[in-house]
């Protein structure tokens, strides 16, 4: 998937530059590739903690929710394109909450 057809699936995704304890690091806009093909998409590093939610389009087009701390990363639940932007729509703060309870 191209940065285009990103911005266009995601374009009606708000994501705030902060959300509880975490601050928005990555955007659909602007999205990093990374080394082993996927595309990081959403990236929200927490501001007090090294802890990092993560938005991963893999080279099959398959999404991967994860966390990345000290280095490590943990798979949460892996989805399609479409259901990425519904969940993160409806679910992002919610998520977020949920894993600065665990941090």
């Amino acid at each position: 998937m191209n940065q285009q057809e990103l911005l266009v699936t995601f374009q009606h995704t708000p994501l705030p530059e902060q959300m509880g304890g975490f601050e928005r690091t990555c955007a659909p806009s602007a999205p990093k590739q990374l080394p082993w093909g996927a595309t990081l998409i959403v990236e929200y590093s927490h501001t007090s903690e090294d802890f990092r939610f993560q938005v991963v389009v893999q080279p099959d087009d398959d999404v991967l929710f994860q966390t990345e701390q000290a280095g490590q990363v943990t798979p949460l639940r892996t989805l399609t394109l479409e259901e990425t932007g519904h969940v993160l729509r409806s679910d992002l703060l919610m998520i977020l909450e949920e894993l600065e309870d665990e941090i």
